[in-house]
């Protein structure tokens, strides 16, 4: 079949201009998969002795590493897709030989809501790389899989959901199914990325799809994904950010990050200071007893830069002490809205300052109210510290 050249799907999945490549977690633990989730939650999943779990991470702070109990419902788990906006996340639990579901929980900026299930094809799988990507609809499931008809070790399968269930396994054949494994299948856009194993290594493919189909050969992405002579699996692209795990010869697995680089203003060389009286001490200033943190209409989770204004305001309030955090709405929408939005901003950061700043044992109480003006300024929450 003759190869097609698309342009953006395999050009920016290798390209690197003002990017920066950043190695958030290496460990001889046997890394499965990883994925963010906003901006500084991390997934990971492990393969150990007794299972498959899901642990989690806020990035930049390995202490905060824990298996997530609430997304680990079964023997063998593992994320296989998130909605559009990805605060939903859909998990494969194998909870026995007979029972495997699909279990969607929502992330509410503090923790993990199952909020529904929904069944995993029933099929013999001999395949040992048990991996899959649901759609952010939930109506497309790209399985790996070996099955009767299965080209090689392992291949990869299409699913619909149609009139309430999944069709019969779909093998997607060549080009890109082979006597290799295929595995790890992520879609995003018009474009399937997924790893191929090699001997003892293993490099990541991306082909174009059309309608859920293939329309191209595959074409391997550039070094800087795919390190040579070793395993390089998990590929996904995140907004700008993409995704993967490299396992070295060594057994390390090295979970990475690339994402554009921060934009560094060069220092201005300034003159030398004038030699002036020394100045009159003035009083330290007082300590900031509140802050802010605005929205945008029926926003209920703070930006990254907002979040990092909060860990610095607690940073300077004293251990166990009172915070008082009040929930606003504007005038705009249905009443019920409104009161819902106000008391979930109010909520969702209760449950923010409890899961990343437990050991400062702060005591958290909250309200909400809906004012009468219209426009960010009024979609708001106050944080206070109550003297």
């Amino acid at each position: 079949m003759k190869r097609t050249l698309y342009t953006i799907a395999i050009l920016l999945s290798s390209w690197t201009v003002g990017q920066a490549q950043t190695a958030v977690r290496e460990t001889k633990d046997n890394l499965a998969d990883f994925y963010l989730v906003g901006e500084d939650l991390l997934v990971y999943t492990i393969k150990e002795t007794n299972g498959q779990f899901l642990y989690t991470e806020k990035r930049g702070d390995q202490g905060s590493y824990h298996k997530e109990a609430s997304l680990n419902g079964g023997a063998v788990n593992a994320l296989i897709g998130s909605n559009a906006a990805g605060n939903e996340l859909y998990v494969y639990q194998k909870v026995d030989r007979k029972q495997e579901r699909i279990a969607i929980y929502r992330w509410d900026g503090a923790g993990f809501q199952k909020t529904g299930e929904k069944p995993f094809p029933k099929f013999r799988n001999h395949s040992y790389n048990m991996g899959a990507h649901l759609s952010p609809d939930q109506n497309t499931l790209i399985i790996t899989a070996g099955l009767r008809k299965t080209k090689g070790y392992d291949d990869l399968y299409l699913s619909k959901w149609e009139n309430g269930k999944w069709t019969k396994p779909f093998n997607f054949d060549k080009p890109i199914n082979s006597r290799e494994s295929e595995f790890a299948p992520f879609v995003v856009n018009d474009s399937l990325f997924f790893s191929q194993k090699s001997g003892d290594h293993g490099y990541v493919y991306a082909v174009p799809m059309r309608a859920s189909l293939p329309t191209g050969e595959p074409a391997m992405l550039r070094s800087v994904i795919n390190k040579q002579n070793a395993f390089n699996a998990g590929y996904k692209r995140i907004g700008e950010k993409q995704l993967w795990i490299t396992r070295t010869a060594d057994g390390v697995h090295t979970a990475y990050i690339l994402e554009p680089a921060p934009i560094v203003v060069p220092p201005v060389a300034e003159p030398e200071p004038e030699v002036v009286a020394a100045p009159t001490p003035q009083p330290e200033a007082p300590v900031a007893k509140e802050m802010e943190v605005n929205y945008g209409l029926n926003e209920v989770f703070m930006s990254t830069a907002d979040a990092a204004s909060l860990d610095a305001f607690l940073a300077l309030q004293p251990t166990g002490a009172t915070i008082w955090v009040k929930g606003y709405s504007d005038s705009i929408g249905p009443d019920k809205a409104k009161k819902s939005v106000a008391r979930k901003r109010a909520e969702f950061l209760k449950k923010y300052i409890e899961r990343y700043h437990t050991d400062r044992l702060f005591k958290v109480e909250t309200s909400s109210d809906v004012l009468g003006t219209a426009g960010r300024d009024s979609r708001k929450v106050e944080i206070h510290k109550h003297d």
